[in-house]
């Protein structure tokens, strides 16, 4: 009689840990955890956060292992007892695991934990309750768990894992240890992938780990169970060109060559490569993430903060500088947002780009501009002034305080939906130093105001002083003074001829562009005017 073959099982939960020596990614936990095990120093209360997939529940049930194993408690549990067997199959009637998702009410937790606290456990040392996705009970629920985590019998342990700390009321956070779970890093994924497709006679590329460790955002879980899908496909086979297929991602040169193509200024070659980019059937939140991504891995290295960029992107955007990557980065950063709530995708990654392009043009448009004024204005007799000393001071130097597109930035960071909205709008500095902003729509106005605090602490931080900020309706500043006479500048001197009529630009004389000498003023600094020579 031939045995059954053994029933399959997938690899996310073949190799889930099972000690503390074999958790991956979590060394400051781990090693926490064995000290007070080893030292005797054990809390009644457990809180774990951090994002999915990196070991919280896992970590939990080590943690029962170790407390009731027979050899225990221990920072090394035996997983040959009975305990530790009934905890690794979730038979446990010592080891009790709450899905707070699915019993979130006050009258769940009464049932499930408060009514049983006060028994003692059927067989092992503790009776331990795992209370997985906290943050989903109810307000009464936690109100009626308080009481029972601050002053648990001895033999109780509870154990709280949780994605979203901010939604845990700080009444149950401060009565429990606190453990921060922080995402694996995509070199540690990558490794512990290879030894997993070894032991499973997999062959794979080391591209393909490389692209399946991005895939899975920090999650230890999702990569395996990554690796799992993409075995099946393959049939024991895991190549680059099999995760980009099963997972969407965009091939390299497709981003590349829209890359250059933004950074060039090409619309034509943009709408060459964004043709390529439908036909491969990409999605368009997925090609603005991986674009995103790949250009940040430069700018970052261009602003010598960044590590491990591939070498194929250092290369080819070698002559790309930092102000026109990040100037970019702003505008997909927009252009996800607008994607995210709009009903059209295709629509919000072509407006994205192709505007990013328009602005790109108007900015190479305005330095070309000035620099050639700079050069009338060396040419015209200035040259000593301007050799002397800057004509072109910044315009935090103009103005007393950082530039405004330093503190949008700043802003975005942090914000990514203020600072976009911030780019919109209007601002100026006040006589005593203060910055008044004005928005459009009274939506984004009140959006604003409630992060003003923020605000006003950013601009703080980059001005190294305190600054008042004012915010209002409106797009422009209020009209300055205008019909100006001015005696004091004789004609002589290469100024106005004496008692000419000065109309300040803001006013609209003369027909002329006016906003493009109100940027002239913010640039070189002073006035300037429209003359008019008296009757």
């Amino acid at each position: 009689m031939t045995k059954e073959k053994a029933a399959h099982q997938v690899f996310a939960r073949k190799y889930r840990p099972q000690g503390f020596e074999e958790l991956i990614g979590q060394p400051a936990v781990s090693q926490t955890l064995k000290n007070a095990l080893v030292s005797k120093r054990l809390h009644h209360a457990y809180l774990f956060t951090g994002p999915r997939g990196c070991g919280k529940t896992t970590t939990a049930r080590i943690l029962a292992k170790a407390l009731n194993c027979v050899k225990g408690p221990t920072s090394e549990p035996c997983d040959e007892c009975v305990s530790c067997r009934e905890i690794t199959t979730s038979s446990s009637l010592d080891v009790m695991e709450m899905d707070a998702a699915s019993n979130t009410g006050v009258d769940d937790v009464r049932q499930i934990i408060i009514e049983t606290v006060g028994l003692a456990p059927s067989r092992d040392r503790y009776k331990i309750f795992i209370i997985d996705e906290t943050h989903m009970l109810s307000t009464s629920a936690f109100n009626a768990l308080l009481k029972t985590i601050e002053e648990p019998p001895p033999h109780i342990v509870f154990i709280l894992a949780t994605t979203e700390l901010h939604k845990v009321p700080a009444t149950i956070a401060s009565r429990c240890q606190r453990f921060k779970f922080r995402p694996v890093a995509p070199d540690v994924l990558a490794s512990y992938l290879a030894g997993i497709a070894k032991k499973e006679k997999i062959s794979v590329d080391g591209e393909a780990l490389q692209l399946l460790a991005r895939a899975a955002e920090g999650s230890l879980r999702d990569a395996i169970s990554l690796l799992d899908q993409c075995r099946s496909v393959g049939e024991g086979k895991v190549t680059l060109a099999t995760v980009r297929e099963m997972f969407g991602f965009v091939p390299v040169e497709l981003l590349l060559g829209a890359a250059q193509a933004l950074l060039a200024c090409d619309a034509k070659s943009l709408a060459v490569w964004l043709k390529k980019v439908y036909e491969e059937g990409v999605e368009p939140a997925q090609f603005l993430k991986d674009l995103r991504a790949a250009l940040e891995g430069v700018y970052l290295e261009k602003l010598g903060a960044g590590e491990g960029v591939d070498p194929v992107w250092s290369k080819a955007l070698s002559g790309a500088t930092a102000d026109a990557l990040g100037f970019l980065l702003r505008r997909l950063n927009r252009a996800l947002e607008e994607l995210r709530f709009g009903d059209s995708p295709r629509l919000a990654l072509e407006l994205g780009l192709f505007s990013a392009l328009e602005s790109a043009h108007d900015l190479g448009a305005w330095l070309s501009r000035l620099e050639a004024l700079e050069k009338r204005l060396n040419a015209g007799g200035g040259g000593a002034a301007l050799a002397s000393k800057p004509v072109l001071p910044t315009v935090a130097a103009r103005l007393g305080g950082p530039a405004w597109s330093d503190f949008v930035s700043a802003v975005g960071k942090e914000k990514i939906s203020l600072g976009s909205t911030l780019q919109n709008c209007g601002h100026e500095i006040r006589p005593d130093g203060g910055w008044t902003i004005r928005f459009a729509k009274a939506f984004d106005l009140e959006m604003a105001r409630r992060a003003q605090a923020f605000l006003e602490e950013t601009l703080a931080g980059l001005a190294q002083r305190p600054v008042a900020v004012e915010l209002t309706l409106g797009t422009a500043p209020p009209p300055v003074a205008t019909d100006i006479v001015d005696t004091a500048m004789p004609e002589s001197h290469g100024g106005a001829p004496a008692g000419a009529r000065w109309k300040d630009v803001a006013e609209g004389a003369g027909g002329g562009d006016l906003n493009a000498l109100k940027k002239a003023e913010i640039v070189f600094g002073g006035k300037a005017r429209i003359v008019k020579k008296p009757a």
